[in-house]
């Protein structure tokens, strides 16, 4: 099984209580079979009633397209998750038929995009929508039809949902329906839809994605280009009501890289302890269809999680589709992105006590050129080959102070980088290790704060060691997990820059001691650029080594009492014996004079001699 180090489906609901019924005009083949309930459930995203799994039967007209053309067939959920694809290839036929069976029981989008040549190859010549609806079948299941039909002048458009009531903040997919004379589903261009929202309630993407900003009335209006086709939705946005609660949980959940298969796992662990309303995850969620083709969704999403003991995502889809300036998914290998990710998190879900998880790849203090990806540190974005160096934390993280900064990613329990976040939060979770690629075991960490919400923050934070150490599934991985008031990070600093000083200044005498203690004191993913020691392992067996001056063995002894009192909770189990809670840097000076630029724009560097030593160390 891959690390968090190496690797780091759902239905939502949008929050959206739709007001209008039935969809008018959709027709029986393009529409699919529209019950009066399918615009509430597209809006719930789930079926209310207990319904079996349906079937749909696809038939299409191919009219002029070429004949060796083809059709691939997607399936979206409301929220644009691309739940099942299929394809045809026309092979010189007037007319074609799939059918597609077992699909769980929802109301989806049924989307036929037309290629000029066959096996979706060639350019992309049309585009037809369709809504299908399997609620209605109930616990007997639903057979439906679509049909479409190419080559012929489109004679009507509607929009899908007709109309919807949605909050501040709140995103919500609308589906454009252009059928022909006869009822069916039209082809047209693939970017032959425009789409706008009126009335100053917020902002619509090129996907029919409204995000709402502004409370008041209006519409999302599409517009079939080349015609005169149009139709609108008409949109009620209810002003965002702030709420203070107990606990906000903050996870920057950046699964834009080859983690993203763990992500649901957590974000349906997240859901099975989201049942006290003080205590709220609140979470950005990033995946790219771009870097990996199988990830469930594609961009960047903000959730309110909602309790749910079932494998399908039923949070609330808060934001949807986020992009930069240039047009782009969020970079979330950007610092500013997740400091307004905090931003945002804090004015619209503040809460008495705030915890941040970091959810990704990470590699301690350092790049990973080892790796062959100079630009890695933490939160990996491989859509844009970005990350969060450890010397950017100050553009990240300026302006917050959090109650607890959680690492659910690999090496990050380490005293470089503790150091330099410690003035923005109260204790420090992480591991020293690099932990398996499903990463915290969400729910078995936070029915403590779910059952104890107002114990106090110290206590609480144990729950992530007891979390790692209880999962059945890690019991032979290497697991370690430790909890670090910051506070005391000042006088351990202190302590190992007088015990840097002491190393160097017995250098000459010390270098087979050190070799020793480097070989044989617990080692974190080692490689052939990574160095990384436990520090009060290294520390004991220092002053266990025959031959070091009484004043490294004194500078020692001091490191390990200011450690211990530093790390308020620690837990590993046997796969990593030599664990204490705090790893650092203890490279030979050959593989650090590499680094050494990188690592001196650490503040542990500027306020400290362990650079100075490990310039010099054997």
């Amino acid at each position: 099984m891959a690390s968090k180090e190496h690797m780091k489906f759902g239905r939502a609901t949008l929050g959206v209580v739709v007001l209008g019924g039935i969809l008018a005009g959709c027709g029986g083949g393009g529409g699919g079979g529209l019950s009066s309930s399918a615009a509430d459930y597209w809006a719930q995203g789930y079926c209310s009633a207990n319904a079996a799994d349906g079937t749909l039967i696809y038939r299409t007209t191919w009219g002029d397209a070429p004949d060796n053309s083809s059709q691939f067939i997607e399936i979206y959920t409301s929220t644009g998750t691309v739940y099942r694809t299929d394809s045809i290839n026309r092979s010189g036929a007037g007319s074609s038929n799939i059918t597609i069976e077992n699909l769980a029981a929802g109301v989806y989008e049924v989307r036929a995009r037309l290629f000029s040549q066959a096996n979706a190859g060639g350019a992309e010549i049309g585009r037809a929508q369709a809504i299908l609806d399997l609620c209605s079948g109930g616990s007997g299941g639903v057979t439906r039809t679509i049909q479409t039909e190419n080559g012929v002048s489109a004679e009507s458009m509607t929009v899908f949902p007709p109309s919807a009531s949605i909050s501040q903040l709140q995103s919500m997919r609308f589906v454009p329906l252009v059928e022909t004379a006869g009822g069916k589903a039209g082809f047209r261009p693939k970017d032959g839809v425009d789409w706008t929202a009126l009335g100053g309630i917020g902002t619509v993407s090129e996907e029919g994605v409204l995000t709402a900003e502004t409370a008041g009335q209006g519409q999302v209006r599409a517009q079939l280009n080349d015609t005169a086709l149009s139709s609108s939705a008409g949109v009620e946005v209810s002003e965002f009501v702030v709420e203070q609660k107990k606990w906000t949980v903050l996870v920057y959940l950046n699964a834009a890289n080859d983690l993203y298969s763990f992500s649901k796992l957590n974000m349906n662990q997240m859901e099975q302890v989201a049942g006290n309303p003080d205590v709220r995850f609140v979470v950005q969620w990033k995946q790219s269809k771009n870097a990996f083709a199988g990830s469930t969704f594609d961009g960047v999403r903000r959730y309110l999680v909602k309790q749910d003991d079932t494998d399908e995502i039923v949070s609330e889809l808060v934001q949807n589709d986020l992009r930069q300036d240039s047009g782009g998914s969020l970079d979330m290998g950007d610092p500013q992105t997740l400091n307004d990710f905090i931003t945002w998190g804090e004015t619209y879900y503040p809460a008495d006590r705030t915890i941040l998880i970091l959810w990704n790849h990470g590699n301690g203090w350092r790049r990973s050129p080892e790796d062959g990806l100079p630009t890695r540190a933490f939160s990996y974005d491989d859509e844009y080959g970005t990350s969060i160096k450890q010397w950017e934390t100050d553009e990240a993280l300026n302006g917050h102070h959090l109650d607890v900064i959680a690492w659910d990613a690999s090496l990050m329990q380490m005293m470089e980088v503790a150091y330099e976040m410690r003035g923005y939060a109260d204790y420090i979770v992480g591991s020293e290790e690099s932990p398996p690629a499903e990463g915290y075991p969400y729910h078995l960490i936070f029915d403590e704060f779910r059952d104890n919400p107002d114990d106090s923050t110290e206590n609480l934070t144990k729950a992530f060691v007891d979390g790692m150490l209880e999962n059945p599934l890690y019991f032979l991985r290497k697991i370690t997990q430790s909890s670090i008031d910051t506070t005391k990070l000042e006088a351990l600093r202190s302590s190992i820059s007088n015990m840097g000083e002491m190393l160097t200044d017995n250098k000459d005498t010390i270098g087979a001691a050190v070799q020793a203690v480097r070989d044989d004191s617990q080692s974190y993913s080692q490689s052939g650029l990574r160095y990384y020691r436990d520090l009060y392992d290294v520390c004991i067996r220092l002053e266990q080594q025959g031959g070091v001056p009484a004043e490294v063995k004194d500078a020692c002894a001091d490191v390990r009492a200011k450690l211990l009192d530093a790390v308020v909770w620690e837990g590993h189990n046997g796969k990593s014996p030599g664990s204490h809670g705090i790893s650092i840097d203890f490279s030979p000076a050959s593989v650090f004079a590499s680094a050494r630029p990188d690592y001196i724009k650490l503040k542990f560097a500027a306020d400290s001699l362990w650079d100075e030593w490990l310039g010099l160390a054997p």
